[in-house]
């Protein structure tokens, strides 16, 4: 029987090694049918210093190419939602999605604009990394890139589990997002933040249902 691809993209300032990451692989080795990878985009401080969200989809898409992956199912979280959307749109090949507590669009994480523009002066800004649990440099590169990745339609059957109190990216982007595509996303609300890692069981429902 032909395996299920499964990827995990993980969001800003994370890894491959995520709570969320080490949660699913945990899991998915007790189901031989799903071939599970959870995909890191900067698996060194130089390479997150360097990090766009073109840079990222073109990362993804060298990986699927090397490694031979036909259709793929995707598990986006925040940024990790953006890269997967815009590479469906632009590649295909995705048969569907769960992304969780998405970024549909890029945002400056709240910056203002001192803040902004103290970043375009300076070239970089230091953000804390919870994977390499430290403060590590990223370009201003990253914010002139991100400005072109506007919301896009859903290029495949798009699933969202989103927090009401996510802090980081409101719920009502997603409940928007469910009410312009109807009939191609499925927008679920729970009591989390916007890690969702109080819920890591109710997540694996969905996942178990995702991958079914």
């Amino acid at each position: 029987m032909e395996k299920t691809t499964v990827l995990f993209l993980h969001g800003f300032a994370s890894s491959g090694r995520s709570t969320k990451a080490q949660f699913f692989r945990a899991k998915f080795s007790a189901l031989p049918q799903v071939e599970f990878h959870a995909f890191d985009f900067n698996p060194t401080p130089r390479d997150f210093e360097y990090m766009t969200i073109t840079g990222l989809i073109n990362r993804l898409r060298q990986y699927l190419l090397d490694h031979d992956r036909g259709n793929v199912r995707i598990i986006g979280s925040s940024m990790g939602a953006l890269v997967g959307l815009h590479y469906a749109r632009r590649f295909g090949g995705v048969e569907k999605m769960l992304l969780l507590a998405p970024a549909l669009f890029y945002f400056s994480g709240g910056l203002d604009e001192a803040a902004l523009e103290r970043w375009e002066k300076e070239g970089v800004r230091y953000v804390l990394h919870y994977a390499f649990k430290e403060e590590v440099p990223i370009r201003y590169d990253h914010h002139v890139d991100g400005l072109c990745f506007k919301p896009v339609p859903p290029p495949a059957p798009i699933t969202i589990i989103h927090g009401r109190n996510d802090a980081v990216i409101p719920v009502d982007i997603s409940r928007k997002y469910a009410v312009d595509f109807p009939d191609r996303v499925r927008l679920f609300e729970i009591d989390s933040d916007h890690q969702l890692n109080d819920r890591l069981e109710f997540l694996w429902e969905h996942v178990e249902r995702f991958v079914a």
